[in-house]
């Protein structure tokens, strides 16, 4: 299979990573593609495809992901998608089990892994977009919003952990409408999190039971509490005890509606955009994506499904 790997050499940690990723592309024949070179990623996707290239590499994090999901966009099932993870949090790495404990092993996964098609969210918010892992709106928003580059660069995903902290005292509550397919609720929130995979955050398990293509949201509600049992709420919620009277909870629906007020701060893969009040719908199994053996997030079966806007 004719391969072509994209990074970033303007992103914070590439330069930490690009003398291996580098020899290892050459060593497999994968042409390189620099998505900070002026050319149009939507431009670039194509030349690659015109090419020959049938697997897409991308050397990078969740927030790379998310672009190059965007750059393909609506026409998902014309290639392939491997993950070769050198970013901050990793989540979606992490869910379909290609974070590995060497890059060595991970491009191994990469270049030889198997593809299984994905589904990918897409959110009408005054404008299309689209993610792979999750939106989180409120508190989660503003985390990653406000952490700085440097901090990523230096800290990895501590970096999430220590903004987050930072931001206990300054809690807001938001009143919330959300519209499922079958149920529409009130509620007063600290955070939500619409996931397709189960991490953010670097790790943070915000969706505990989601798959990555079994064509289901998992909505997870974080209501307001004071900082100390925010604290002890979200040692609960890691240790899956998330059903809990007055803690988070988690819901299951293909398609959602989430307006707030005052207006959530809202990341999308880990990339702020603007204030939720917005759509999210699932577009089930269009996104091959390559998948390592012990993929705890993904059913393993499934057959791409074709989508056309």
């Amino acid at each position: 299979m004719r391969t072509s790997t994209i990074f970033n050499n303007r992103s914070g940690g590439w330069a930490r990573y690009a003398q291996l990723v580098t020899r290892l592309a050459r060593a497999s024949n994968s042409p390189m593609i620099d998505v900070a070179s002026g050319v149009p990623l939507g431009d670039s996707i194509q030349q690659a495809m015109d090419a020959g290239c049938q697997r897409l590499i991308v050397a990078g994090g969740d927030g790379s992901i998310s672009r190059i999901v965007n750059g393909l966009a609506p026409r998902f099932g014309e290639i392939e998608l491997a993950i070769l993870p050198i970013g901050t949090g990793n989540d979606l790495a992490r869910s379909i089990g290609v974070l590995t404990d060497s890059l060595e092993a991970a491009w191994r996964i990469a270049i030889d892994g198997d593809a299984l098609p994905l589904d990918v969210v897409r959110v009408a918010n005054g404008s299309t977009s689209y993610f792979i892992n999750a939106a989180t709106g409120g508190f989660g928003g503003k985390v990653s919003t406000d952490v700085h580059a440097r901090d990523k660069e230096r800290w990895g995903s501590v970096a999430y952990w220590t903004t987050a902290f930072s931001k206990l005292a300054e809690v807001a509550s938001y009143e919330t409408r959300l519209e499922m397919d079958n149920e529409t609720i009130a509620l007063t929130l600290f955070s939500v999190a619409i996931a397709n995979g189960r991490y953010v955050g670097g790790g943070f398990p915000i969706a505990p039971s989601a798959l990555v293509n079994d064509g289901l949201l998992d909505i997870t509600t974080i209501p307001v509490l004071p900082p100390l049992e925010l604290l002890a709420a979200g040692v609960d919620f890691t240790l899956s005890r998330n059903q809990a009277a007055g803690g988070a909870r988690t819901y299951r629906t293909r398609r959602a509606r989430i307006h707030s007020e005052p207006g959530m701060p809202i990341s999308l893969d880990g990339e702020p955009t603007r204030a939720i009040d917005a759509s999210f719908e699932v577009l089930p199994r269009v996104l091959p994506v390559v998948c390592g053996p012990r993929a705890l997030a993904v059913q393993p079966h499934g057959k791409l499904q074709k989508h056309e806007d």
